[in-house]
């Protein structure tokens, strides 16, 4: 544009322009339209789900069989849905730590079940929901390596929370995902829980331990006076 000769692009549009025109604001949408985003959550295929056959692997669950639920009993599966491979943000669970029996990796965005008291002290609710993320420092559960897995999607007649793991609660959207029964808690609000339950746990033991050195002094002065008593008959 500062060359002062014939070739000089001064009297060109800039291309940029051209997507300011109606047909490719619609081209764009419609491009939009179908690449849907991925959906959050989902069941990594090795994760154990029980079912009215036992705990079998998410990859086995199919469509018609019945699965148990925290307060509906069994719910039979209507759908199932199989994501491709993608890269996944991992957290990596401890045995014990949510329920579970064994240790395994869940996916960052997945929501959990948690039973606390502080939930129930705070929202009147005897359980909440929120991601794993959030419990990052809990019970040393720690962030892990991405991973390209698949997911995939149990669909059920409404929301459920599902019992995996031999004691993990695992929530699955319904229909309407931004339309739920359960609280589901902000990343904030889940680390005052955790803290809260963190202190009281240590405000218990440590109660637990003067309880037990005040017994332990007792039994010292007692042992004493009995030695003194027979020492002075």
């Amino acid at each position: 544009m500062l060359l002062d000769h014939s070739t000089s692009f001064a009297d060109c549009q800039p291309v940029g322009l051209l997507m300011d025109f109606p047909a490719s604001l619609a081209a764009i949408s419609a491009a939009s339209r179908a690449r849907p985003r991925p959906r959050t959550g989902g069941l990594l295929p090795h994760m154990m789900v029980e079912t009215d056959r036992g705990f079998v692997q998410a990859r086995h669950v199919k469509p018609g069989d019945m699965v148990y639920t925290l307060d509906g009993g069994a719910q039979e599966v209507t759908a199932v849905k199989h994501a491709v491979p993608r890269l996944t943000s991992l957290v990596h669970v401890p045995a014990g730590a949510l329920g579970n029996d064994d240790a395994l990796l869940l996916p960052a965005d997945q929501k959990v079940g948690l039973e606390l008291a502080a939930v129930e002290r705070l929202f009147d609710v005897p359980t909440a929901m929120t991601k794993v993320v959030s419990l990052i420092g809990h019970k040393g559960i720690s962030a892990a390596m991405p991973e390209k897995m698949a997911r995939i999607y149990l669909s059920f007649s409404e929301e459920e929370m599902i019992w995996a793991e031999c004691g993990m609660l695992v929530h699955v959207a319904g229909a309407a995902a931004n339309d739920s029964a359960f609280r589901d808690l902000s990343l904030a609000e889940t680390r005052q829980i955790l803290a809260s339950e963190d202190g009281r746990a240590l405000t218990d033991a440590g109660k637990a331990e003067d309880d037990q050195s005040v017994e332990d002094n007792v039994d010292v002065i007692s042992a004493f006076d009995m030695l003194r008593g027979l020492l002075a008959a």
